[in-house]
């Protein structure tokens, strides 16, 4: 399965490659994960930071005064010379909820470290497939108490309709911080919902990963 995560500018989804580092200032020898966004075609890389275990950082591809490549045919060879206005460009750093950076960039992202707003009696959905088998995991981190529900299709949409009686497979009341876990019994779309019975909004950051 491809390595994917999500686009440091516009969240998109992306499939990440590997090559060796370029551009002003480079480390030939360094390898990095890199894409292009097919949405807002930002060119943009993740690299381990050399610091802090698990923390990732993201870069754009900056370049206002491209590369040159300069050709000797005499003797055969070529040479390119980096431009400073070509380099990468920091955008955003991110801490790895559980584990190490190695450990699960393995896994297949569903999100990544999204901040979003739930308006007041209001929810927010993320549904997936898994097979039965896989575990949804993630972190969740909210400004104020939200309640959290796991359930399939049909119970979804009896939600979504304000019928009560929706059975969830599994859910957490008032939950703030911290992570959270759904073991998938059968091969089904799986909804997540995250749901503001507070009288005020709430911003919330999510991690998830199969």
């Amino acid at each position: 399965m491809p390595e994917i995560d999500n686009c440091p500018v516009c969240n998109t989804t992306c499939e990440l490659e590997f090559g060796l580092e370029e551009g002003a200032g480079a480390e030939s020898e360094r390898e990095i994960s890199y894409a292009t966004c097919r949405t807002c075609k930002t060119r943009w890389r993740r690299k381990d930071d050399p610091v802090i275990a698990g923390k990732m950082i993201y870069e754009k591809w900056s370049c206002r005064i491209p590369d040159t490549t300069i050709n000797v045919p005499i003797i055969g060879w070529s040479f390119k010379l980096h431009s400073r206005w070509c380099r990468w460009v920091k955008l955003k750093e991110r801490q790895l909820p559980v584990g190490t950076a190695e450990d699960v960039s393995k896994e297949k992202q569903i999100v990544a470290n999204e901040t979003l707003s739930i308006k007041k009696k209001g929810f927010q959905q993320y549904n997936v497939v898994l097979k039965r088998g896989e575990t949804l995991r993630g972190e969740i981190h909210s400004d104020a108490p939200v309640n959290i529900y796991f359930m399939d299709e049909s119970n979804f949409k009896k939600y979504i309709r304000g019928n009560r009686r929706f059975l969830p497979e599994d859910g957490k009341d008032d939950f703030w911080e911290g992570s959270i876990e759904f073991f998938a019994s059968r091969k089904d779309v799986w909804f997540l919902v995250l749901e503001n019975e507070g009288k005020e909004s709430v911003k919330v950051k999510v991690y998830l990963y199969v």
